[in-house]
């Protein structure tokens, strides 16, 4: 809505002008949001990091989580899983909706690149879904919830009865997006057939067998998961280069289900080196691996909090995620494995 968007633009200029900052980051937040409700990535993501910086310099803690968060779902889109599982895991212990958002980011990287931890972050943001407001907030978890199942082929009958029942009180009363994406994921489990009134047309275009719409789509919007998710219903050369957009991605356990349909039609694809290794053995995010480095010197959390400038939880989570990439059970047991690994130098 070109409309609605000017006036949101205008009210961010008055409450610039008045000094009412709250006023400002709210404008900024919500451009954030309309610019994510028609996939304008771009837009949305610096509506978000502005809201999220903006708060930061305020100190509206409350506000800055709540534009980190957004920020971390506009990089996923984007295919910067990385900097996406940053943001994200730097928003943990803060509201149910901030959590909830959170965990779905980064229990949908792990999800898709087929990570043991995923089941755990999947239940958590369920967890923090249900108190949440609002049947976008369900629906948006639902999503990520019968996606990993469908990428685990973990049905555990406890988890598709909860989205059954998130189904029938109706999908499509939610917005067209995040109704959308859970239709299509139901769809995909064999739970649902038909798409549901006010589903976003470039979601149920794939159900409707116009895959070609929906990957052009994504294509120009630069959003290049969901542009292999609508390739892979297609030929045998689109499916092959949805397995390598997903590969650059990361995205090993989406790759290897296309892979799999190719491979029982009898066609090989050789397997890619995906982004993840790339860019870290390990599967490390930048942050992560900065915090292993300050692990290695023997600082304490409270010191790392204060060299890379931020919240002592916000260390604490990275150190989790550091331990649980590396499978061991303690900061100077992580030193060891990633000396041995070749992620740290010796000493």
């Amino acid at each position: 809505d070109i409309g609605g968007m000017s006036l949101i633009e205008e009210a961010h200029e008055r409450a610039a002008h008045a000094g009412d900052r709250w006023g400002q980051i709210i404008a900024l937040i919500t451009m954030a949001a309309m610019s994510g409700d028609v996939r304008d990535v771009g837009r949305a993501a610096d509506f978000a990091q502005r809201a999220r910086d903006t708060a930061a310099r305020y100190e509206i803690r409350t506000l800055e989580v709540d534009g980190q968060a957004m920020y971390s779902e506009f990089l996923l889109w984007k295919g910067e899983w990385a900097a996406a599982e940053d943001a994200a895991t730097e928003t943990l212990g803060s509201n149910p909706k901030v959590e909830s958002l959170a965990w779905r980011v980064l229990g949908s990287i792990q999800a898709r690149r087929g990570r043991g931890e995923a089941r755990t972050a999947i239940l958590r943001m369920w967890e923090f879904a249900l108190p949440a407001e609002g049947l976008t907030v369900l629906d948006t978890a639902a999503a990520a919830l019968a996606e990993y199942i469908w990428l685990s082929e973990d049905r555990d009958p406890e988890i598709i009865e909860r989205l059954e029942k998130v189904l029938a009180e109706g999908i499509a009363k939610g917005t067209p997006w995040p109704s959308g994406a859970f239709a299509f994921w139901m769809w995909k489990l064999g739970l649902l057939d038909n798409v549901p009134e006010g589903t976003a047309d470039f979601y149920g275009w794939i159900i409707e067998g116009e895959y070609q719409k929906s990957a052009e789509f994504w294509r120009e919007r630069g959003i290049p998961y969901e542009e292999g998710l609508a390739l892979m219903h297609g030929t045998e050369a689109e499916q092959i280069e949805a397995i390598h957009l997903f590969e650059d991605l990361g995205a090993t356990a989406t790759a290897n289900k296309v892979r799999r349909a190719l491979s029982d039609q009898g066609v090989n694809v050789p397997r890619g080196k995906s982004r993840a290794t790339r860019e870290h053995a390990a599967g490390l995010t930048v942050r992560q691996a900065e915090v292993l480095e300050l692990l290695a010197e023997g600082l304490t959390n409270t010191e790392i909090a204060d060299e890379l400038f931020v919240s002592q939880r916000t260390v604490e989570n990275h150190v989790s995620a550091v331990l649980m990439k590396l499978d061991v059970p303690g900061r100077e047991a992580a030193v060891d494995a990633a000396r041995t690994q070749g992620i740290l130098d010796p000493v």
